[in-house]
């Protein structure tokens, strides 16, 4: 498979889906991502440690 160019929803930037994040994402049965790398860690990031509500 040839490296894939997506976009990230969140942010619209182009990123790489290489040869090798594909096999491993169809092994392990994934889908395509749909966010950046670093949206999608701050993304994570946010899921563990939920920003505190503005007063």
């Amino acid at each position: 498979m040839p490296d894939k160019i997506l976009i990230c929803q969140n942010c619209k930037n182009t990123f790489v889906y290489s040869d090798y994040e594909q096999n491993l994402d169809k092994r392990n049965q994934k889908s395509e991502p749909v966010y950046c790398p670093i949206c999608a860690s701050i993304k994570a990031s946010e899921q563990k440690h939920p920003p505190k509500p503005k007063k």
